[in-house]
């Protein structure tokens, strides 16, 4: 039993100085950043304002156009709910592939082509000048 103790009191130590030498590089790595990870700017940033101020300005028109209000608009949203519910619904016309109703048309024949058109006459070939 004494040989356990003597070897778990021996490791504690050499734990001990590991995590000491991941504290020391932390604080080392955050001097560093802290003198020299100055910010950079980006020579960009005057016209992704300017993009970011006019998109605003078109999405408050927008927003002003459709006369919504933020917390006002919830009895104007309510009635386009009744709308929506009120109408009658209406079969799609997508296909989803693998479902019953696209492999039902696959399986049906194909409708017969249209017969292609005769082509128009051509026209007269224009003489060579010289």
């Amino acid at each position: 039993m004494s040989a356990d103790s003597s070897t778990s009191s021996q490791r504690a130590p050499g734990f001990i100085w590991i995590l000491g030498a991941f504290a020391g590089f932390a604080l080392l790595s955050l001097l560093v950043q802290s003198l020299l990870g100055q910010q950079r700017s980006d020579p960009r940033e005057p016209d992704r304002l300017a993009n970011l101020n006019e998109i605003k300005a078109a999405q408050a028109a927008n927003v002003q156009k459709m006369s919504l209000e933020a917390g006002k608009s919830g009895e104007r949203l309510a009635k386009a709910l009744e709308v929506l519910k009120g109408q009658k619904p209406t079969t799609s016309t997508m296909l989803v592939p693998g479902s019953p109703t696209q492999l039902k048309q696959s399986a049906a024949p194909a409708a017969p082509a249209k017969a292609a058109e005769a082509p128009p006459a051509a026209a007269p070939a224009a003489p060579v000048s010289k």
